[in-house]
């Protein structure tokens, strides 16, 4: 999941729209934004407010007063088309947001610095889409830090290439089909006796070196005893049966991978039938003497997926890292399953020199035709 910021920004360029003598393009960090002629310049500061934004409402009153043509879907900031150019976000001045603290009762001498996410002193909230109608109610909604094993770490989200586009710049990468499904990490961790039944179990001498442990990204579930979840029944758990999961991985090695099929994400099926669901692996990592850990590299991931007996997303790219080819891979129906129409987009990986978890270097590229469905969001 990417960072929610609205940070002060610089505009890197402005160039002319093709097909509106009205209208212009903005360039911020690697986002495009349509803009009134005129009204901005190459290097102006500005703020800048990404898609899946949700606006307070004097905000969005101050930005589109009564009688305006253009009007937001309750309060959201999405990707739009004008003219036949995408519009990823708005841009506001400076003097526009000063107005608005005026407007508000705040001061307004205030010194702006670059860089800064300026999301809380807006009122600018990030957009959670609702959960989808095969959903359970019983996900829980609260990590229990407590029962949870230490050494089963979640996966950091994975930012929008347009917040860093020179970031690959002259460097091999590796170009991964993203999927739209649910993530799923499963692994095998030292043993930690953190809840009662272990604490007794360890009394007695009845405990493993290595356990086995499993959740979705943001929860273990291994030790919740229950019949439902988040997908009406433990998904999680009966995928990890399907492919034998507990059996094929070994201790210290931990997996992350998607779940998709029927019922995960709306429209997002991937020729799964009713009922049916899969696993793809897309990032490893290994727990190393010294109790750090480590990601595998992702050539060294995919060979790990194969030796083991699991399939890995599809690869669509190798070599130096080339914007309009990556962006072009973003479109097209999904490589996983030509079926599917509208590919999510790619994940853009440093191909080598993962050397420890801090070097790990992964981006994600969303396709313009996925975000066009209200439904789907940059945050997943």
């Amino acid at each position: 999941m990417s960072e929610f910021k609205v940070p002060y920004a610089i505009i890197k360029e402005i160039n002319p729209h093709d097909n509106a003598n009205a209208l212009e393009i903005a360039t911020i960090y690697g986002f495009q934004v349509i803009v009134k002629k005129d009204q901005f310049r190459s290097n102006d500061k500005i703020f800048y407010i990404p898609i899946d934004s949700i606006l307070p409402m004097d905000l969005e009153t101050f930005i589109f007063p009564e009688g305006s043509k253009v009007k937001l879907t309750k309060s959201r900031v999405r990707q739009i088309k004008l003219r036949g150019r995408v519009s990823q976000g708005m841009v506001l001045s400076e003097y526009d947001i000063k107005q608005l603290l005026k407007i508000r009762g705040l001061k307004t001498d205030i010194e702006f610095k670059l860089e800064e996410d300026y999301s809380a002193l807006l009122n600018i909230l990030k957009y959670d889409p609702p959960q989808a109608e095969f959903h359970g109610a019983s996900q829980p909604k609260m990590r229990d830090k407590k029962g949870e094993n230490p050494f089963f770490r979640k996966y950091n989200g994975i930012t929008n290439i347009q917040w860093a586009p020179d970031l690959f710049k002259n460097q091999e990468v590796i170009a991964q089909c993203k999927i739209h499904g649910s993530h799923i990490r499963f692994g095998k961790p030292l043993f930690v006796a953190n809840t009662l039944l272990k604490k007794i179990m360890k009394f007695f001498r009845l405990t493993p070196k290595y356990e086995f442990v499993y959740g979705s990204n943001n929860v273990e579930l291994t030790n919740k005893m229950r019949k439902n979840s988040y997908y009406g029944e433990d998904i999680y758990a009966k995928v990890l049966q399907k492919y034998s999961a507990k059996e094929k991985i070994k201790d210290g090695e931990f997996v992350h991978a998607e779940i998709y099929g029927f019922g995960i994400q709306k429209n997002y099926t991937y020729g799964c039938k009713e009922g049916e669901h899969k696993l793809v692996i897309f990032d490893v990592r290994i727990m190393q003497e010294d109790e750090t850990q480590k990601w595998l590299d992702p050539e060294e991931s995919e060979s790990y997926a194969k030796e083991r007996g699991f399939d890995f997303v599809p690869v669509l790219y190798r070599g130096i890292y080339n914007e309009q080819l990556i962006y072009e891979l973003t479109k097209g129906p999904s490589i996983l399953c030509p079926e599917q129409k509208v590919r999510e987009g790619v994940v853009i990986k440093k191909r080598i020199g993962y050397d420890n978890e801090q070097s790990k270097m992964a981006l994600k590229w969303i396709s313009e035709d996925y975000l066009s469905d209200k439904n789907n969001t940059d945050f997943h």
